[in-house]
């Protein structure tokens, strides 16, 4: 399709016009004749759209704006300058179109975005149709609450098993994540049960209530499981000791965990919490933390932060209080996860969990 002699006059006149109002007025003609018409215009030809919306755009009112972002955010081949000129406005009114649903935003800039702009531009890129993991890792780890819960309900969001732990450590004392979180189809079996294990009775009856025949026969079996764990150890004890036998090791840290074998192998709990926490350099009163919780999830994260092998692991998990191989009927998925768990996604997991934990 050819430009008219005409329109491409009326361009002209356009960007040369004093007024906002003339500028207004040529740029909703033009919006007009490349909506109706996108299909048939050629590279070329877009590009001149875009430098004419561009130059346009710089002296237009907000809400011009915001008609433009909303006229072309659906339209696949739209002009890609002026997309990601909308795309970074500090206004949500005139970014949330764009940044919603038009095709021309690349991954790469989406994830840029999600690392710079305000919490409701991150909710406008949480409700995409589709999204890839690298941009809903990004989301997860920049988004507050209100983001996190709207893209664990969003069906199109794709999450890497690391978004996804993330996800379920945010989801912890947050009753509407918790659900949400748990109604997705693609949460893992372990994860799964981490959300019940950590979810308020109020929760745990939803979920139960909501489910299918078959899940809830699982839950059930799940919640009797909990049910007969024993309550946490009372904790926070003097650790001096235990931190001066350890530092007594030196800085090698392959001595060191050859001695958390030996510390788990004998049950010495003060001494293997404080190698722990060194390894991983992390408080010691977050280490005991997840020495004492009901299930295996944080230590599985924490051990493979510290590239720990499973030998060590099984033992630690067998050190637990409490803990004895008739109650660990997890162990086996533990070992299929923390085999392939790599230790960047569990540095990085253990560092989201520092940030965000929250202490019963």
């Amino acid at each position: 399709m050819k430009l008219s002699p005409a329109i491409i006059d009326e361009l002209e006149s356009g960007l040369q016009a004093g007024t906002t109002d003339r500028r207004m007025e040529v740029l909703q003609r033009i919006t007009d004749l490349f909506v109706h018409n996108a299909r048939n215009f050629t590279e070329e030809q877009i590009a001149l759209f875009d430098d004419v919306m561009g130059r346009l755009v710089r002296e237009i009112e907000k809400l011009a704006l915001v008609e433009l972002s909303r006229r072309l955010a659906p339209v696949p081949n739209a002009p890609g300058g002026i997309i990601r000129r909308l795309a970074w406005d500090d206004a949500v009114e005139v970014a949330g179109p764009v940044l919603a649903k038009s095709d021309r935003l690349t991954d790469s800039e989406l994830i840029e975005l999600a690392k710079t702009k305000s919490q409701m531009h991150l909710a406008q890129i949480a409700s995409r149709t589709a999204l890839v993991e690298a941009v809903t890792d990004v989301l997860v780890e920049h988004g507050e609450p209100e983001v996190a819960n709207m893209l664990a309900g969003n069906p199109g969001a794709r999450f890497s098993e690391t978004g996804l732990w993330q996800l379920v450590i945010r989801a912890k004392g947050d009753d509407r994540l918790s659900e949400t979180v748990a109604g997705r189809r693609d949460i893992p079996p372990y994860l799964f049960r981490k959300i019940l294990t950590q979810a308020t009775g109020e929760v745990r009856q939803k979920l139960l209530a909501s489910a299918q025949p078959d899940s809830r026969r699982v839950i059930v079996q799940i919640l009797a499981d909990i049910s007969v764990k024993l309550k946490k150890a009372a904790i926070s004890r003097d650790y001096a000791e235990a931190r001066r036998n350890v530092r007594s090791l030196g800085q090698d840290t392959e001595r060191i965990k050859t001695e958390l074998l030996v510390f788990a192998e004998q049950k010495n709990l003060a001494e293997l919490i404080a190698a722990l926490s060194l390894l991983v350099a992390a408080p010691i009163e977050a280490v005991e933390q997840l020495m004492h919780e009901g299930d295996v999830f944080g230590l599985l994260v924490l051990c493979k932060a510290a590239a720990l092998d499973w030998a060590i692991m099984h033992a630690i998990i067998l050190a637990r209080p409490g803990a004895d191989e008739a109650r660990l009927s997890e162990l086996d998925s533990a070992s299929a996860t923390y085999l392939k768990l790599s230790a960047s996604s569990a540095q990085r997991v253990f560092r989201f969990w520092l940030a965000h934990r929250k202490i019963d």
